[in-house]
């Protein structure tokens, strides 16, 4: 029987993976260095070296170490840093002799082969992003900068990996960076731990003909940062070298950013990269089934159950097509409806709790946890004990339904103007009040189960 402390340390053990995966920097510089110290309840404690981390860690990877953290095992684990603890990173192995070959298993294509504008699924709802992309890819500096954006998993870095390729094919010579938000943000906090010159820093990023940088909306909060991002977008932009952003929201959507920053953002060609349809997810199925090398590919019947039931993610997606599929050539294609169905129990169940969330829900559940009514919500009255469960109603909304900041004013009697204030309002006031951030969270994990 697996104790708690061996659970502990083997859900610490998937999100490091997890984080491993998104940035080595990441992984070398922090995460290398924590332990996972117990669980209590939805919780996992992990240790730091002191407070100084504790703060730094929680001010700017929080919401990383969250996501890393969810759906293991069917469930998803908030997180507490408590000082005091370090482990030093574990030493890189030394070379062995080659261990004996393994049974054949399926074999994946890798992603960065899979992102190209050849294998990018076009439907009605990326079409405009698409063509945006291909146009900077075939004429760089005729969209500067480039900004896509849409909720996790769309193809967002699909799309900013494709233009990336294209380019280096048609011109050798380009010097591209391509990084995160996150990879920016390390190596720049990584110097200033340091008391190093940020000269370095400066010159990888300004001596480029383009730049690229997935999630730039992790910029929100790092005032420092984004003091020096500005000065870097000013200064590439006079040299008309290419830039090219990718977010989770529009510009104007992301909160606690400064004004001249967003408002640069906007200053070149901004496009939408939406879920793609069931027509385009089935499409996307059967490309990756023809790239997957097996001996047992899942006949039309999963294919179509899969582009039915998951449509919230084409990461999602695609982790569900891949656990099948394997599942399938290693056991000789004995695979029903039922049997998927047991072995994505996890993910349909979120996706079912996705799909139910309404407006109309938000509203009832906020109007029940403030003690107000829905006329209260939807009226005129602009009390503070009725305003500010209005702005959250407002921020839910945007946040679990997936509608767009002019149906949710309307759904409140109100334009998106007034969505879009809530939704930088509501994460300054649960900075500043505890109590106000767990109600809120309790309200989503309510909505979403």
């Amino acid at each position: 029987m697996e104790t708690g402390e061996d659970k502990t340390i083997r859900i610490w053990a998937v999100a490091v993976e997890r984080l491993r995966a998104q940035s080595e920097t990441l992984y070398d510089n922090w995460v290398s260095r924590m332990v996972p110290l117990r669980l209590e309840g939805g919780k996992i404690i992990v240790g730091v070296d002191n407070d100084f981390l504790c703060r730094f860690l929680s001010d700017h990877y929080q919401d990383l170490f969250e996501e890393s953290l969810a759906d293991i095992d069917g469930e998803s684990f908030s997180i507490e840093l408590e000082p005091g603890h370090r482990q030093e990173p574990p030493e890189k192995p030394k070379a062995e002799p080659a261990a004996p070959a393994l049974p054949a298993r399926p074999r994946l294509s890798a992603d960065a082969n899979e992102y190209t504008f050849d294998n990018f699924i076009v439907g009605e709802e990326n079409r405009h992003a698409f063509a945006a992309a291909l146009a900077t890819a075939e004429e760089p500096g005729l969209y500067n900068p480039l900004f896509l954006y849409g909720t996790n998993g769309v193809g967002k870095t699909h799309l900013l990996q494709a233009v990336a390729r294209e380019l280096r094919r048609r011109n050798p010579r380009l010097v591209i960076r391509d990084t995160t938000c996150d990879e920016l943000l390390n190596d720049f906090y990584d110097l200033l731990m340091q008391k190093r010159s940020l000269s370095a820093f400066r010159s990888s990023v300004r001596d480029v003909d383009v730049l690229l940088v997935d999630d730039v909306h992790r910029l929100a909060q790092k005032h420092q940062m984004q003091e020096e991002f500005f000065n870097l977008f000013n200064t590439l932009y006079r040299q008309h070298k290419q830039i090219i952003l990718t977010s989770d929201r529009q510009p104007c959507e992301i909160s606690d950013i400064d004004k001249r920053l967003s408002t640069r953002f906007e200053s070149g060609m901004i496009s939408e990269v939406g879920m793609p349809e069931f027509e385009a997810r089935l499409a996307m199925l059967r490309l990756w089934q023809s790239k997957m090398l097996t001996q047992n590919p899942l006949a039309d019947e999963f294919l179509e159950f899969l582009a039915e039931n998951i449509s919230s993610s084409v990461r999602r997606l695609k982790a569900a097509y891949y656990r099948l599929a394997t599942y399938s050539s290693l056991n000789g294609g004995s695979l029903t409806i039922t049997l998927a169905e047991e072995l994505l129990h996890a993910q349909l169940m979120q996706e079912s709790a996705s799909r139910f969330v309404s407006i109309e829900s938000v509203q009832r559940a906020v109007a029940d946890q403030f003690s107000v009514s829905i006329a209260d919500l939807l009226g005129k009255k602009r009390l503070r004990n009725i305003a500010e469960p209005r702005m959250i109603a407002m921020y839910l909304s945007r946040r679990l339904t997936g509608r767009s900041s002019t149906e949710v004013g309307a759904a409140f009697g109100r334009n998106h103007a007034t969505v879009l204030h809530a939704e930088k309002q509501v994460p300054l006031l649960c900075r500043d009040n505890d109590a106000l951030r767990r109600a809120i969270s309790q309200l989503e994990r309510q909505l979403k189960h």
